[in-house]
């Protein structure tokens, strides 16, 4: 775990923030000592996490930072090709066809570059729902839209603070999993306990938090499944998949869930040899691990246990179509046949980029194999052959 030379370490390998940026972290740093003190000390890591991305105003992604692209902290799918939101329209295009409403509810559209490329190539006018928590964020993406999109397209876009009512249709969650707080726990003389975090000597430290918990539980039984892991272990257990997974089944009767993000089932997540997890940062396309540094400056993500969404999933109403490489979802879904959209044979610069483009979002020691693709479905009859294609 961190410790003050490390933190020291790490922080001199990074960008230098501005006085801004600095003031804007001392604000967060602030609110999250005031909970600390409330707390008697220290808070579980779970919440240090929630209030480092989500705090209002402050929070990673509640704030007004730039966090996408070349000036910002990482790069996206949607960033990265148009390619990728046009074969994701094609998938949503294929269940619209077998009967599903044609409504779309994406959950943080980030630059907006999602959303345009679907309602770029979906031939018939969709509902486009997007349930977006940062009012900057919100603004930039109606900023972008209103200038890429025809008027009658950007007119049937909705922006959302929090999930709508009576909702059937395609919900699409890319990057979203990875980026929900995570509980922290470690074992020691070959017993578990949650880590938390609390503040000493100007900064914040790890700390041993409850040997009893939710999160602890958790690990157990993993544990109990997968066999015994070894003392000095760190990981993950994510608690927030069932809730929210739940609360999607509430909002509506019939819905496809396609839910795009890194991580591994649950034997390889909790691999014997993963013995520090799999929490990570990006700060201005630097990657580390050491979330205890930057807070509210640095995007805090943790991997996918797909096990876990799966049997979420399956409590909360819905049927598991597949899970299958990032790779293997796109070229299913034509991403070879949209190659031409934008460009001609001879345009050799343009076919070179675009080459390039599919090569990152399909090669395995790129995107293609790194990042996956769930399929849920409720009630609904449906043929979705990119779910077949599992090896």
């Amino acid at each position: 775990m961190a410790s003050y030379h490390s933190q020291e370490q790490t922080l001199a390998q990074l960008p230098i923030p501005s006085a801004e940026e600095m003031a804007h972290s001392g604000k967060l740093i602030e609110v999250i000592v005031d909970k600390i003190a409330r707390g008697n000390g220290s808070v579980p890591f779970s919440e240090y996490m929630e209030c480092l991305l989500y705090t209002p105003g402050l929070g990673y992604y509640s704030a007004g930072l730039n966090k996408f692209g070349k000036q910002g902290d990482f790069v996206t799918a949607p960033e990265i090709s148009p390619l990728f939101g046009r074969t994701i329209a094609n998938q949503c295009q294929q269940v619209f066809d077998q009967g599903c409403e044609t409504r779309i509810l994406e959950f943080g559209a980030g630059s907006g570059k999602l959303c345009e490329q679907i309602l770029s190539k979906l031939d018939n006018p969709v509902d486009y729902l997007i349930l977006e928590i940062s009012a900057d964020l919100r603004l930039r993406q109606q900023t972008y839209l209103k200038e890429k999109l025809t008027f009658e397209s950007f007119d049937r876009i909705t922006w959302l603070d929090k999930l709508p009512q009576n909702f059937n249709g395609v919900i699409i969650a890319n990057e979203v999993l990875d980026a929900m707080p995570v509980s922290l726990v470690k074992k020691q003389q070959q017993q578990w306990f949650e880590l938390g975090v609390a503040f000493d000597d100007d900064r914040f430290n790890w700390c041993h938090f409850a040997e009893h918990s939710d999160a602890v539980s958790a690990i157990q039984s993993i544990e109990k499944d997968h066999g015994l892991l070894p003392d000095g272990y760190v990981t993950e257990v994510n608690l927030n998949y069932q809730p929210w997974l739940k609360s999607l089944s509430e909002i509506g009767n019939q819905m496809v869930l396609l839910i795009i993000d890194y991580g591994y089932e649950q034997a390889q997540y909790y691999h014997p040899e993963r013995k520090r997890g799999t929490l990570i940062c990006h700060y201005r396309h630097r990657v580390h691990d050491d979330t205890l540094i930057l807070p509210g400056l640095q995007d805090v993500t943790a991997s996918v246990d797909f096990d876990a969404v799966a049997d979420a999933a399956i409590a909360s109403g819905f049927e598991v179509a597949g899970l299958v490489t990032q790779s293997q979802f796109l070229l299913a879904n034509g991403l070879l046949d949209e190659v031409g959209f934008n460009s001609t044979s001879e345009d050799t610069l343009a076919q070179l980029d675009i080459s390039q483009q599919i090569k990152t979002l399909t090669l395995p020691d790129e995107m293609g194999e790194k990042f996956k693709v769930v399929g849920l479905v409720k009630n609904l009859d449906l043929d979705l052959p990119a779910f077949s294609m599992r090896r």
